[in-house]
């Protein structure tokens, strides 16, 4: 008994454990890349928290509309915000850690109706026979227009993804982990009728964290991540979590 009280006494008198400090982080609903309903909450927030982790900091997420992510970094509540892509307009009041992550965009078809898609092709000028799914406010509508495709407005990717497999569209643009996960995600028995053409739309595009400016101790945060991030790639974890979470984001031939 007096040995048993002894030990009590000895972990009551320990000193308690250091824990790591919490940063804030903001984001929204993107899956593959982000979401509350996915394990980890998705790829791009299980590298996060891991470079965290390593980098010596919890992480407090907080889930919220995209203009509100981005209006609570900005006023220092948030450490940073993501996944960003890093522009000139953004870099005036922000800072960016280095890609989590990379990914373009593809044309997406449905076989059954298009038995004969395009082949990789080196100008857009050659899909202007085509019916290309737009929504409103993506980056490649100007690049559409200038090459005078012929562009049908739908609601969101899912709508443009239900219209190629009903035939009332030829070709949908979407980064392609998306455009993957929301066919498996929606039509999983027919996912094998899905394709993509093999010439991405655009350069690969990196995602970033997006760091506030006003969150205190924002830049030591900043930087102590962008090294943690550095020896994930090093070690081969950065790559092993892709891997795992988009095994068929490959592009076919």
């Amino acid at each position: 008994m007096r040995r048993l009280l002894f030990a009590m006494l000895v972990l009551l008198c320990r000193p308690a454990a250091a824990t790591e400090p919490v940063v804030e982080l903001a984001t929204g609903e993107w899956p593959p890349y982000v979401s509350q309903t996915l394990p980890e909450q998705g790829a791009f927030t299980e590298i996060a928290r891991e470079a965290f982790l390593r980098a010596g900091f919890q992480i407090h997420l907080t889930f919220q509309s995209w203009p509100q992510a981005e209006l609570q970094t900005k006023s220092g509540k948030a450490a940073a915000a993501f996944p960003y892509r890093p522009t000139p307009e953004r870099e005036q009041d922000f800072d960016f850690s280095p890609p989590l992550m990379r990914t373009s965009s593809y044309l997406f078809y449905h076989k059954p109706h298009l038995p004969h898609p395009p082949p990789a092709f080196k100008s857009l000028d050659e899909l202007r026979g085509y019916r290309v799914a737009i929504q409103l406010g993506y980056w490649y509508i100007p690049l559409f227009q200038q090459h005078k495709l012929n562009t049908l407005l739908t609601s969101d990717e899912l709508n443009a993804l239900r219209q190629l497999y009903l035939g009332h569209l030829d070709l949908a643009p979407m980064s392609l982990e998306r455009g993957l996960f929301l066919i498996h995600s929606i039509m999983p028995e027919r996912e094998k009728e899905f394709g993509y053409i093999p010439s991405p739309l655009d350069k690969e595009t990196p995602l970033s964290l997006m760091f506030s400016r006003s969150y205190p101790q924002a830049a030591r945060i900043r930087k102590a991540f962008g090294r943690a991030l550095e020896q994930m790639e090093k070690d081969g974890s950065l790559q092993a979590i892709y891997q795992r979470n988009f095994p068929e984001a490959k592009p076919q031939r």
